[in-house]
């Protein structure tokens, strides 16, 4: 796929995770009180984050290799799995950038005035060196074990998945009383820019 293609593809994926990301937390609150569910706000998560990772993989794939978080696109590049050069690079991590950014106004449009106060990204909870350091620890962790999982992990799909899953939640709940963690620097820089 050549670079335009790939860098457009990955804007246009960024936009949509941004913008689900963005609405995860109005969805959890309209979820859990219409269908009495408080209390039950971390299951809710964990399964729209479920069905979010297994069609954001399948999309990713189906655009040719497309990704929303230039993390796991620079530890591949390091690794020696990643597409194309340093070039590449260059011009996926902004095309990424701009997809969050117009994620993060386009969920701010859709989300009814009702459920727009659950709504947030990323904030610093504790001083401003610690939450470098522990959104560095928790990032470096939950590529590390992607990495792991795609590079040396189970051949099924359905099984590296799970593990990406169960990883990303685990990191969250974790990185939660630090920076409620983004995670995703084109995500964080989203919401900076909003």
């Amino acid at each position: 796929m050549g670079l335009v293609k790939l860098a457009t593809a990955d804007a246009a994926i960024t936009f949509l995770w941004s913008t689900y990301i963005a609405s995860m937390a109005p969805a959890i609150a309209f979820i859990a009180s219409s269908l009495s569910l408080k209390g039950y706000e971390l299951l809710i998560m964990i399964a729209l984050l479920t069905i979010n990772i297994f069609i954001f993989n399948w999309l990713g794939a189906a655009l040719g290799g497309a990704l929303w978080n230039p993390s796991p696109l620079l530890a591949l590049y390091s690794v020696g799995k990643g597409q194309g050069s340093l070039f590449y690079l260059a011009a996926r991590f902004p095309a990424q950038a701009v997809g969050a950014v117009g994620g993060v106004f386009a969920a701010r449009e859709l989300v009814p005035l009702s459920y727009r106060h659950v709504m947030g990204g990323p904030r610093l909870k504790v001083d401003l060196y610690v939450g470098i350091l522990a959104e560095l620890v928790l990032s470096f962790t939950l590529i590390f074990v992607i990495l792991m999982a795609i590079l040396k992990g189970p051949k099924s799909v359905f099984w590296r998945n799970w593990i990406i899953i169960f990883s990303t939640v685990a990191v969250l709940l974790l990185g939660s009383g630090y920076t409620g963690p983004s995670l995703n620097p084109a995500n964080a820089f989203g919401w900076a820019y909003a």
